[in-house]
Formats: C-alpha cells, sequence, structure tokens
C-alpha cells in the first residue's frame, strides 16, 4: 500500500536524523518530514492547465541550551539531511538565547487517523481530465448571461512524520479530493458570481457542482437597491457564517499573541463573550474532516478542545512553545504552512474550529423575521477588519432582502458594519444546518442583531 510505504520512509528518514544528531554530539533536536503527492487541474476561459509532483523535504530544529537554529533540505538524500542538521546546528550556536525555549516534545502518542481513502492515490491525471470534461460540459450551457466560469479539480496524499531526540516518534498520513467552480453572471449591466465546491477526505461526486454554481450565479441577478441605512438582523449562511468568524477567531484564539500580550481576547477567559447558546470548540479527532490528524506539527497528540462553553471562553490555543511559558502547556496547534510545510517554523492555528449546531434549519430560521438581510457566498474585506478593536465593514455582494418570514428579491451589494465580538453577544439564532468546508472554522447560519446595512 502506497502510503504504508510513505509512512515508512518518512520514519526512517525520522530515524537517520536521529542518529545523525546523536553522531555529531547534538544535544537537542527536531525533525519534520514531509511527503505529498500534489495533482491540480484548472479550466479558465478555454485553457487547462495541469500541475503534478511530488513534494518532499525536512525541517530540522537544533537547540543548544536556550540557543535554536533551523534549516531545510528538499529531498530525502542521507548528504542533504546531514548537511542540514549540521547547519541547524551552527546556527544555534550563533543565534541570541530564547529565555522562553522549553525543548521539543517528548515523548508522544500519536492520536486518531483520519479516514484514508486508497482510490485517491490511485487515480491518474487522466481520469481527473475526465472530471474536469464533465464539470465544463456541465457550465457548456446555451445562455448568455454566463460570462465564465473557472474550474478546478485535484487531489492531495501523502503524509508527515516528526521525531525529536526526546524520545518522540509519530506519523500522520491523508488524502484528499475537491472541485471548485467560480461562475460568473451578466445581465442587464449587472454582474453576480458564485461557487460550487465539494471536498473531502474520501473521493467526491462532483457532478451537479458546476450546475450549482451557475444557478447561484443567476440567482443574484436582477437585484434591486437597498434604500438608505437599516439596522435590521442579518441571517448568514454556513459558508457567508464561517467566512465572517474565521477572522476573529484565527486572531482572538492564539495563544502566543496572550502571552505577548497584544490579544484582543487575553483578559476575557472565564468571562462571558458570546451567547449563551454558543459553544466552540477545535476539533482535530474527526476521522471524517481534511483537518483529522494523528499529532500537530511538533508531534503533540491532537484532542478536541473546549473553547467557548456557554458563551464563556475556556480556552486559548497553544503549540509547545507558548503554551510552556503560559502555564498551561500545548494544545496541540502546532501548524505549518503548506505546500512546503517543512520550509517553515511552527505556528499557532486551529485545527477545525466548529461551533455547536441549533435546532433550526434556514427556511425556519428566515420564517421567524419579519424584516432581515439574507447573506450568501463570500463577502468581501474580511481580511481588512481591525482585529484589535473587532469593528468591522465588509460587501456583501450576494445578498436578499428578507420581508415576512420570506426571502423576497436579491439586492445590490450592500455595506454591513458591526464589530466582531458585539457580533457574538448578538447571536440570535444558531441554525441546525451545516456545509462541509475547508477553511478553519465551520459555521452553520447564524442570526445576529445590530448589524447596520446600507446600499
Amino acid at each position: 500500500m502506497v502510503l504504508e510505504k510513505i509512512r515508512s520512509e518518512l520514519l526512517e528518514v525520522a530515524d537517520q536524523i536521529m542518529k545523525y544528531s546523536k553522531d555529531l554530539n547534538i544535544p537537542t533536536a527536531e525533525a519534520y518530514i514531509i511527503k505529498n503527492s500534489l495533482t491540480e487541474i484548472k479550466y479558465s476561459k478555454g485553457k487547462t492547465e495541469c500541475r503534478d509532483g511530488m513534494v518532499q523535504g525536512v525541517g530540522i530544529r537544533v537547540a543548544v541550551d536556550k540557543q535554536v537554529g533551523f534549516a531545510t533540505c528538499a529531498g530525502f538524500a542521507p548528504e542533504s539531511l546531514k548537511s542540514s542538521i549540521e547547519n541547524a546546528y551552527k546556527i544555534a550556536k550563533n543565534s541570541p538565547e530564547d529565555p522562553r525555549f522549553s525543548g521539543f516534545v517528548a515523548d508522544s502518542k500519536p492520536g486518531k487517523e483520519g479516514i484514508l481513502d486508497l482510490e485517491i492515490t490511485n487515480l491518474d491525471t487522466e481520469t481527473l481530465i475526465g472530471q474536469m470534461a464533465n464539470l465544463v460540459k456541465e457550465c457548456d450551457i446555451d445562455d448568455q448571461r454566463l460570462v465564465g466560469a473557472d474550474l478546478e479539480v485535484g487531489t492531495e496524499w501523502g503524509g508527515f512524520a516528526v521525531a525529536t531526540t526526546e524520545g518522540c516518534l509519530v506519523s500522520s498520513m491523508h488524502t484528499s479530493h475537491h472541485g471548485t467552480v467560480y461562475a460568473v453572471s451578466m445581465g442587464q449591466g449587472e454582474r453576480s458570481t458564485s461557487f460550487g465546491f465539494k471536498a473531502g477526505r474520501t473521493m467526491q461526486d462532483l457532478s451537479g457542482i458546476g450546475t450549482y454554481g451557475i444557478e447561484k450565479a443567476f440567482k443574484h441577478l436582477g437585484s434591486s437597491p437597498l434604500d438608505g441605512i437599516v439596522k435590521i438582523p442579518t441571517i448568514w449562511e454556513p459558508i457567508s457564517a464561517s467566512m465572517l468568524l474565521s477572522t476573529t477567531f484565527t486572531v482572538g484564539l492564539n495563544g502566543g499573541t496572550v502571552v505577548e500580550k497584544r490579544n484582543p481576547l487575553m483578559t476575557k477567559l472565564n468571562e462571558q463573550i458570546a451567547s449563551k447558546d454558543f459553544q466552540l470548540y477545535d476539533d482535530g479527532t474527526n476521522p471524517k474532516k481534511i483537518a483529522c490528524e494523528a499529532a500537530d506539527a511538533e508531534g503533540t497528540t491532537i484532542n478536541k478542545t473546549e473553547i467557548i462553553k456557554d458563551g464563556v471562553l475556556k480556552s486559548f490555543l497553544f503549540d509547545n512553545f507558548y503554551g510552556p511559558v503560559d502555564g498551561t502547556g500545548s494544545t496541540g496547534n502546532a501548524r505549518r504552512n503548506p505546500p512546503t510545510a517543512y520550509e517553515s517554523l511552527p505556528s499557532i492555528g486551529p485545527h477545525k474550529l466548529v461551533i455547536q449546531l441549533g435546532q433550526k434549519n434556514l427556511d425556519e430560521i428566515i420564517s421567524g423575521y419579519d424584516e432581515a438581510i439574507y447573506i450568501e457566498g463570500f463577502p468581501m474585506g474580511m481580511g481588512h477588519s481591525n482585529m484589535i478593536t473587532g469593528d468591522f465593514s465588509v460587501t456583501a455582494t450576494n445578498a436578499y432582502l428578507v420581508k415576512k418570514g420570506e426571502i423576497v428579491h436579491p439586492i445590490k451589494p450592500v455595506s454591513i458594519a458591526g464589530n466582531f465580538f458585539k457580533s457574538l453577544n448578538d447571536l440570535d439564532q444558531i441554525g441546525s444546518d451545516t456545509v462541509d468546508l475547508p477553511f478553519p472554522l465551520e459555521s452553520s447560519t447564524l442570526a445576529i442583531n445590530n448589524h447596520t446595512i446600507s446600499g
């Protein structure tokens, strides 16, 4: 089995690096090793591009007391591995001391491994091209309103291993398959866009996502302007809700910035920061989710971490560097940046932030409002929000007016202004619906009071 062969290779490389470390009398070392197969096929404006290859390499950290050095190498050639650990050692000896450093991960037990789909490892490029051809066919419709569609299909599979001189030796494998459609439509001088996508650890049925994306784009044509400025509830479907809260929590839950005293939520631990109906946890243990791994990027076992309970902030996320400084220890949230993750040092990030579902579906939530704004898709400007104060102003390009419990008609792009932290307390409804999203946060439909909407 190809994945088990890769796992064996990763562990063999890890063992070799630890032996080199011992031979060179290096006191403390960590090796992070990856090997991933990546295949992507993109289609745009009649042209198809294909990227297919294997990414493999090693990132090595060496510590001399509290001096730490880092070096990398692409591939697993023995001379490159030995040279990299020697370079990391030299860098460490010439680096300033960091009094906060307390060592690498010691003996760690691997956690739950996610689902592995061997069918994905056996997919060839021709099969993916066939999937792309089917999506192109879906988007090849005789309708002048459709002005373009960008398509992508792809797979990724492989894994990583972490080893330390303290006795940690763990590995984790993964498989994933995805397809996306970005559709653009025009009608009566009006432009509308929409996404359709599927992604998961197993083979996905990509049929229909092209049709879905196009229909979503058409649905918003014929919009009417929103007159003036109103302050009415906003209803965010799962994708838009996830985008809204991802920005808040990927920054606000970082325990490193708590230690450095520059986190907007650092004084709020064990305080009410959200509606009492709001529950949030970070879960890297669900075997169905792409985020599931047996260990984090430093080798710490991953668990399910309770973040917010009944609206009360219970925990921040930590890696093995900042966790001991804070006194709480690592929560198993060390991450490295893909696709060449071995070239990056660990940073803190969530695996999969999940909001506990409510009792009502989207239609039931909408039916409860006399007047509201319903928001779909990807609001623009989330990344430009003020994460210290929480103030934001975004543009919803796919929004609809709700009257007397029903969606009346699409509206032209509107500006939605509010405050992330205040919005958590202004949550009015949490839906029972959700979408399997490849984002840091997975939300259901949310209804929020007190946003200011202007046309």
